[in-house]
């Protein structure tokens, strides 16, 4: 197990004490002793794991994003883009396949999670050459469609968060092309972009309560609440600023006292959150309300008070605002994140 500095000194000596007691021998207590490793270790591992994850996307893009190298390879061996297709198909069953000779050893995993987005990259490039000769679609409609239904399926069936994520990042640029190439005057079923986002978010934190009843996406349930909580709030911070004007001139024509009522449903969709979070416990929700409440009441500030008064009084407020917040925040770790519970 992973403790930190304290914690390792703490389980040391219960252990000395059980087995002065005689409730553990010698050989068990040295074998539960070496089992206990430095906390930033493992967060180091991580690191490096995210870093490769990046350097990975990085590959792709320069090799599969660049257009002159495409074109070089593929005049070099006169391949056709469902020739390219079909060598990247093949690629990408080899690699599921070993992948699933690897599951007993990688699931649930940073690396397991590594090996998957490899192996969906792979099966995006065979989309992707199949729709250069097929069509993409209006604004990339179809291809955006396909493509969340392809990693949404890949993540049910190799339970791969990071993968549903993914999904959930092409079901999101799949809702915003439909509602840009049927909008009217920038405006879809009435509502600007925020607004429309605002509204996604919502439809997907409802969408996070009912994985629990479907076996394949059960597993997804918890990232999907967190990706949909984030997405909401971000929408609805940008409704409180842009109220739901589709223009930008539009907007800078009228007073910013016009939009105070979707400042005041953000602040409530906020204190919601917040003690949502207290009620059952969650401290994510919980510290979303908290977060997103300072982030309207200082965009209000900017917005209302910026001019009129002293900026040193603000940075003082500022200061203390942050200062109570670590202060919380230290006092949650000493108790184990049992604050407000």
């Amino acid at each position: 197990m992973d403790a930190d500095k304290q914690e390792q000194e703490l389980l040391n000596k219960a252990l000395s004490e059980w087995k002065e007691q005689g409730l553990l021998s010698a050989e068990k207590t040295d074998e539960l002793r070496n089992s206990i490793k430095p906390k930033g270790t493992q967060q180091i591992a991580q690191y490096f794991f995210f870093i490769a994850i990046s350097c990975i996307l990085l590959a792709f893009g320069a090799i599969f994003i660049d257009d002159k190298l495409l074109e070089k390879v593929k005049t070099y061996f006169a391949f056709s883009n469902l020739a390219i297709a079909g060598l990247m198909l093949a690629l990408s069953i080899v690699w599921f396949w070993y992948i699933i000779r690897k599951r007993q050893s990688k699931p649930g995993t940073i690396s397991y999670e590594i090996y998957m987005i490899i192996g969906a990259l792979s099966a995006l490039c065979t989309l992707t050459y199949i729709c250069k000769d097929t069509g993409f679609g209006p604004n990339y409609t179809g291809f955006l469609f396909v493509t969340f239904l392809l990693l949404f399926t890949l993540s049910s069936l190799f339970r791969s968060r990071a993968l549903w994520i993914a999904g959930i990042l092409a079901l999101m640029g799949w809702y915003g092309a439909v509602s840009t190439l049927y909008a009217t005057d920038d405006r879809f079923l009435g509502m600007n972009y925020p607004m429309r986002f605002s509204v996604f978010g919502l439809l997907l934190l409802g969408c996070s309560f009912l994985l629990k009843k479907i076996h394949l996406a059960s597993f997804a349930q918890r990232i999907t609440f967190v990706t949909s909580l984030i997405i909401l709030f971000t929408g609805l911070w940008g409704v409180s600023i842009f109220g739901n004007f589709s223009h930008l001139e539009e907007w800078s024509r009228v007073r910013q006292v016009h939009v105070l009522a979707y400042a005041f449903v953000f602040g409530i969709a906020a204190v919601i959150s917040f003690f949502a979070g207290i009620k059952f416990k969650d401290d994510f929700a919980r510290d979303m309300g908290v977060l997103f409440l300072l982030v309207n009441l200082y965009t209000r500030y900017f917005e209302y008070f910026w001019d009129s008064v002293n900026k040193g009084i603000f940075f003082l407020i500022l200061a203390v605002s942050f200062f109570l917040v670590g202060k919380w925040i230290e006092k949650k770790k000493r108790t184990n994140g049992k604050v407000l519970s």
